[in-house]
């Protein structure tokens, strides 16, 4: 293994920014501090090492601005599809290699979930609105409902979602459905992860139509507390599990598709996100840890996780502190290097290559993590 020698100098954006959290709602001003040069920088644990590529996306801010890159997906054309909450463009298009290719989308606003899928051989996305909408500049960001909305890949909208209170749920407010991330079932369904408002799980037909909804608050394991996301693993087809992060409690649980709990993985210390399932391997983004993994929640404290498929442990944490298990349990996890800010979201090529997402990381396009051999 070739040995690499960086040169880590630390840069501070005094940005006056305001941390709004999309989860903890209470804003303060901060700046950022983060390694911005650590190209070939190498992270990672237990031989599954990556060297970071922060300056991967090749486009210009000027033609296609983001202001959180909030989560990414893979066209069947072998692009990556990066979504944003700039209101110029919702989507921003990428090759493998970072050069850029297109952005659209202007007017969906909000942008915080993406799923691509296909039907009757043509190709869709789903666009996930939070309900946090930002101005082109500046910081803070107006709460409102927000909607899940399916359009094609040229960006014409085919179908904007109900609300769960236009269709009689729910009760009139500022903040009465702000979903975080879709999943399609193998039915052809949308599940909805509505994780900053009421953490409930909606599922809904393509055209609209309320199937069920399960999960929210309760006083057992299946509670939800900042449903963050939803992902789904099918390599059981008889029995298909939703794995939703329950983020402010550090966990992400396991349902089946009818709102049972199945499983929790406990992952201390780390504020994470949805889950990305490989042949293996478990891959999930973390917004923020907490000082030496029990202390206080810091901002600017992400870093990202790899678990082994089968056994749900955590093998390696890029960015983060060794994964160390005694008597079978996860010790708290925390970042331990500066590379990254607010992890949001990740995607993980054929290749094992990692597209990752930030949230609040001073506008910057994802990073490209590259299996290190």
């Amino acid at each position: 293994m070739r040995l690499l020698q960086k040169t880590i100098v630390l840069l501070t954006f005094a940005a006056h920014l305001q941390l709004s959290g999309h989860g903890d709602q209470s804003p303060h001003p901060h700046s950022l501090t983060y390694d911005n040069s650590a190209q070939g920088t190498v992270l990672g644990h237990n031989g599954l090492l990556y060297e970071v590529d922060l300056n991967w996306a090749k486009a210009d801010p000027a033609v296609a601005p983001v202001i959180n890159s909030h989560a990414l997906a893979e066209g069947r054309d072998g692009l990556i599809y990066v979504i944003t909450d700039h209101p110029k463009n919702a989507f921003v298009v990428f090759k493998k290699d970072g050069t850029f290719v297109r952005a659209f989308g202007e007017g969906l606003v909000g942008g915080h979930g993406i799923e691509i899928f296909e039907k009757d051989g043509e190709e869709f996305l789903i666009h996930v609105d939070c309900g946090w909408h930002f101005a082109a500049e500046g910081w803070n960001a107006t709460p409102k409902n927000g909607r899940v909305t399916i359009l094609k890949t040229d960006g014409t909208i085919v179908k904007a979602l109900p609300t769960p209170f236009e269709m009689g749920i729910g009760k009139v407010g500022d903040k009465q459905f702000m979903p975080c991330d879709v999943a399609v079932t193998p039915q052809g369904t949308v599940l909805i992860a509505d994780g900053y408002a009421t953490d409930f799980i909606y599922e809904m037909t393509m055209t609209g139509e309320l199937v069920r909804r399960w999960g929210g608050k309760t006083d057992d394991a299946s509670n939800l507390s900042n449903a963050h996301g939803i992902s789904l693993d099918t390599s059981d087809p008889k029995l298909p599990l939703a794995w939703v992060p329950s983020r402010s409690e550090n966990q992400i649980k396991a349902f089946t598709l009818d709102g049972t709990h199945v499983e929790t993985i406990d992952l201390p210390g780390a504020y994470a996100g949805q889950l990305f399932f490989t042949k293996d391997k478990i891959y999930t983004a973390v917004c923020w840890s907490k000082e030496n993994g029990t202390g206080e929640r810091l901002g600017q404290s992400g870093f990202l996780i790899v678990m082994d498929r089968k056994t749900k442990r955590v093998i390696s944490a890029p960015g983060g502190s060794e994964p160390t298990y005694i008597n079978g349990d996860l010790q708290p996890m925390y970042q331990t290097a500066k590379t990254f800010i607010h992890g949001h979201d990740l995607y993980v090529d054929r290749d094992g290559a990692i597209y990752f997402g930030e949230w609040n990381a001073d506008r910057r396009y994802p990073a490209k993590l590259t299996p290190f051999h």
